[in-house]
Protein backbone atom coordinates (compact mmCIF):
# COMPACT_ATOMS: atom_id res chain seq x y z
CA UNK A 1 0.00 0.00 0.00
CA UNK A 2 1.22 3.50 -0.84
CA UNK A 3 2.80 5.12 2.23
CA UNK A 4 0.71 8.28 1.91
CA UNK A 5 -2.50 6.24 1.65
CA UNK A 6 -1.50 4.12 4.65
CA UNK A 7 -0.64 7.23 6.66
CA UNK A 8 -3.91 8.92 5.72
CA UNK A 9 -6.09 5.92 6.60
CA UNK A 10 -4.35 5.45 9.95
CA UNK A 11 -4.60 9.16 10.71
CA UNK A 12 -8.33 9.32 9.97
CA UNK A 13 -9.07 6.22 12.04
CA UNK A 14 -6.97 7.52 14.92
CA UNK A 15 -8.77 10.87 14.93
CA UNK A 16 -12.17 9.16 14.88
CA UNK A 17 -11.26 6.88 17.79
CA UNK A 18 -9.78 9.72 19.85
CA UNK A 19 -12.72 12.05 19.26
CA UNK A 20 -15.32 9.35 19.93
CA UNK A 21 -13.69 8.08 23.12
CA UNK A 22 -12.97 11.59 24.40
CA UNK A 23 -16.56 12.76 23.95
CA UNK A 24 -18.67 9.64 24.60
CA UNK A 25 -18.23 9.52 28.37
CA UNK A 26 -15.80 10.04 31.21
CA UNK A 27 -15.12 6.31 31.30
CA UNK A 28 -14.35 5.96 27.60
CA UNK A 29 -12.02 8.95 27.88
CA UNK A 30 -10.33 7.35 30.87
CA UNK A 31 -9.78 4.09 28.97
CA UNK A 32 -8.43 5.98 25.95
CA UNK A 33 -5.96 8.17 27.79
CA UNK A 34 -5.04 5.40 30.18
CA UNK A 35 -4.11 3.28 27.16
CA UNK A 36 -2.11 6.14 25.65
CA UNK A 37 -0.26 6.49 28.95
CA UNK A 38 0.61 2.80 29.28
CA UNK A 39 1.63 2.37 25.64
CA UNK A 40 3.58 5.62 25.69
CA UNK A 41 5.53 4.53 28.76
CA UNK A 42 6.31 1.15 27.18
CA UNK A 43 7.71 2.89 24.10
CA UNK A 44 9.64 5.34 26.26
CA UNK A 45 11.39 2.59 28.23
CA UNK A 46 12.27 0.84 24.97
CA UNK A 47 13.86 4.06 23.73
CA UNK A 48 15.86 4.44 26.94
CA UNK A 49 16.94 0.80 26.69
CA UNK A 50 18.23 1.32 23.16
CA UNK A 51 19.93 4.52 24.25
CA UNK A 52 21.70 2.55 26.99
CA UNK A 53 22.81 -0.07 24.46
CA UNK A 54 24.41 2.73 22.42
CA UNK A 55 26.32 3.94 25.45
CA UNK A 56 23.98 6.78 26.29
CA UNK A 57 22.83 7.85 29.73
CA UNK A 58 19.55 6.45 31.06
CA UNK A 59 19.61 8.56 34.24
CA UNK A 60 16.74 10.73 33.03
CA UNK A 61 14.34 7.81 32.64
CA UNK A 62 12.18 8.57 35.65
CA UNK A 63 12.03 12.25 34.78
CA UNK A 64 10.74 11.23 31.37
CA UNK A 65 8.14 8.99 32.99
CA UNK A 66 6.96 11.91 35.11
CA UNK A 67 6.66 14.19 32.08
CA UNK A 68 4.60 11.65 30.13
CA UNK A 69 2.30 10.99 33.09
CA UNK A 70 1.72 14.70 33.69
CA UNK A 71 1.06 15.32 29.99
CA UNK A 72 -1.54 12.56 29.60
CA UNK A 73 -3.26 13.34 32.91
CA UNK A 74 -3.41 17.01 31.87
CA UNK A 75 -5.20 16.16 28.62
CA UNK A 76 -7.67 14.06 30.60
CA UNK A 77 -8.03 16.98 33.01
CA UNK A 78 -8.98 19.42 30.26
CA UNK A 79 -12.42 17.80 30.29
CA UNK A 80 -12.69 18.57 34.01
CA UNK A 81 -13.29 14.95 35.13
CA UNK A 82 -11.91 15.78 38.59
CA UNK A 83 -14.97 18.00 39.13
CA UNK A 84 -17.20 15.04 38.36
CA UNK A 85 -15.35 12.72 40.71
CA UNK A 86 -15.53 15.25 43.54
CA UNK A 87 -19.25 15.70 42.98
CA UNK A 88 -19.04 19.34 41.86
CA UNK A 89 -21.94 20.35 39.62
CA UNK A 90 -19.96 20.95 36.42
CA UNK A 91 -19.99 17.94 34.11
CA UNK A 92 -17.32 16.27 32.06
CA UNK A 93 -16.85 17.94 28.68
CA UNK A 94 -15.00 15.83 26.15
CA UNK A 95 -15.31 18.63 23.60
CA UNK A 96 -12.82 20.64 25.67
CA UNK A 97 -10.31 17.86 25.10
CA UNK A 98 -11.18 17.72 21.39
CA UNK A 99 -10.77 21.51 21.12
CA UNK A 100 -7.25 21.26 22.53
CA UNK A 101 -6.39 18.38 20.23
CA UNK A 102 -7.55 20.34 17.17
CA UNK A 103 -4.99 23.00 18.07
CA UNK A 104 -2.30 20.30 18.07
CA UNK A 105 -3.54 18.89 14.78
CA UNK A 106 -3.84 22.33 13.19
CA UNK A 107 -0.28 23.12 14.20
CA UNK A 108 1.03 19.87 12.68
CA UNK A 109 -0.96 20.32 9.46
CA UNK A 110 -0.13 23.98 8.86
CA UNK A 111 3.51 23.47 9.86
CA UNK A 112 3.80 20.70 7.28
CA UNK A 113 2.15 22.77 4.53
CA UNK A 114 4.07 25.91 5.47
CA UNK A 115 7.34 24.03 5.57
CA UNK A 116 6.75 22.50 2.16
CA UNK A 117 5.82 25.83 0.57
CA UNK A 118 8.07 28.32 2.35
CA UNK A 119 10.60 26.30 4.36
CA UNK A 120 14.08 27.90 4.46
CA UNK A 121 13.12 30.62 2.00
CA UNK A 122 13.14 33.37 4.60
CA UNK A 123 15.37 31.87 7.29
CA UNK A 124 17.86 29.57 5.63
CA UNK A 125 18.93 27.75 8.77
CA UNK A 126 16.52 25.05 9.91
CA UNK A 127 14.66 25.16 13.20
CA UNK A 128 16.72 22.35 14.74
CA UNK A 129 19.07 21.00 12.02
CA UNK A 130 20.80 18.44 14.23
CA UNK A 131 17.71 17.03 15.95
CA UNK A 132 15.12 17.34 13.17
CA UNK A 133 16.66 18.47 9.84
CA UNK A 134 13.33 18.80 8.01
CA UNK A 135 11.78 21.36 10.36
CA UNK A 136 11.93 25.03 9.39
CA UNK A 137 11.24 28.29 11.18
CA UNK A 138 8.68 29.20 8.55
CA UNK A 139 6.79 25.96 9.12
CA UNK A 140 6.86 26.45 12.89
CA UNK A 141 5.47 29.98 12.65
CA UNK A 142 2.74 29.04 10.17
CA UNK A 143 1.86 26.05 12.35
CA UNK A 144 1.42 28.29 15.40
CA UNK A 145 -0.76 30.65 13.36
CA UNK A 146 -2.91 27.73 12.22
CA UNK A 147 -3.28 26.58 15.84
CA UNK A 148 -4.26 30.13 16.84
CA UNK A 149 -6.97 30.17 14.17
CA UNK A 150 -8.28 26.83 15.45
CA UNK A 151 -8.22 28.29 18.96
CA UNK A 152 -10.26 31.30 17.85
CA UNK A 153 -12.85 28.98 16.31
CA UNK A 154 -13.40 27.27 19.67
CA UNK A 155 -12.86 30.04 22.23
CA UNK A 156 -12.57 33.42 20.55
CA UNK A 157 -9.78 35.75 21.71
CA UNK A 158 -8.71 33.53 24.60
CA UNK A 159 -8.53 30.64 22.15
CA UNK A 160 -6.11 32.59 19.95
CA UNK A 161 -3.70 32.88 22.87
CA UNK A 162 -4.10 29.27 23.93
CA UNK A 163 -3.95 27.97 20.36
CA UNK A 164 -0.76 29.87 19.51
CA UNK A 165 0.84 28.76 22.77
CA UNK A 166 -0.20 25.18 22.07
CA UNK A 167 1.39 25.39 18.62
CA UNK A 168 4.72 26.60 19.98
CA UNK A 169 4.82 24.09 22.83
CA UNK A 170 3.67 21.26 20.56
CA UNK A 171 6.63 21.89 18.27
CA UNK A 172 8.96 21.90 21.28
CA UNK A 173 7.48 18.61 22.45
CA UNK A 174 8.05 17.12 19.02
CA UNK A 175 11.70 18.21 19.13
CA UNK A 176 12.15 16.65 22.57
CA UNK A 177 10.92 13.31 21.26
CA UNK A 178 13.05 13.64 18.13
CA UNK A 179 16.12 14.15 20.33
CA UNK A 180 15.24 11.02 22.34
CA UNK A 181 14.86 8.96 19.16
CA UNK A 182 18.13 10.27 17.77
CA UNK A 183 19.96 9.27 20.95
CA UNK A 184 18.35 5.83 20.73
CA UNK A 185 19.25 5.54 17.04
CA UNK A 186 15.71 4.87 15.81
CA UNK A 187 13.39 6.56 13.32
CA UNK A 188 10.11 5.91 15.16
CA UNK A 189 9.21 5.31 18.80
CA UNK A 190 7.23 2.21 17.79
CA UNK A 191 5.25 0.55 15.02
CA UNK A 192 1.72 0.43 16.44
CA UNK A 193 0.35 3.04 14.01
CA UNK A 194 1.10 2.17 10.35
CA UNK A 195 2.59 5.13 8.53
CA UNK A 196 2.95 7.14 11.74
CA UNK A 197 5.19 5.09 14.00
CA UNK A 198 4.32 4.72 17.65
CA UNK A 199 2.12 6.36 20.26
CA UNK A 200 4.83 8.83 21.25
CA UNK A 201 5.28 9.83 17.61
CA UNK A 202 1.63 10.90 17.43
CA UNK A 203 1.20 12.34 20.93
CA UNK A 204 4.58 14.01 21.50
CA UNK A 205 2.96 17.42 21.03
CA UNK A 206 1.14 16.92 24.35
CA UNK A 207 4.30 16.67 26.45
CA UNK A 208 4.68 20.39 27.13
CA UNK A 209 1.46 21.81 25.74
CA UNK A 210 -1.09 19.85 27.80
CA UNK A 211 0.03 20.78 31.34
CA UNK A 212 0.76 24.42 30.45
CA UNK A 213 -2.55 24.93 28.65
CA UNK A 214 -4.45 23.22 31.48
CA UNK A 215 -2.95 25.61 34.03
CA UNK A 216 -3.43 28.76 31.96
CA UNK A 217 -6.93 27.79 30.87
CA UNK A 218 -7.97 27.20 34.48
CA UNK A 219 -6.77 30.72 35.32
CA UNK A 220 -8.32 32.51 32.34
CA UNK A 221 -11.66 30.77 31.91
Amino acid sequence: MNELVKRSITGILLVLVVVYCSTYSLWSATVLWGSVLVLGLIEFFKLKSKEGERGGSVSGAWMGVGVIVIAVVSVWGLGRPIDVILGIKSSYSGMEVVAFLTWIWANDTFAYIGGRLLGRRVIYKGLAPVISPKKSWEGAVIGAVGAAVAGWFWMGEVGVLLGALTGVLSTCGDLIESAAKRRAGVKDSGSLLPGHGGILDRFDGLVLAAPVVLIIKSLLV
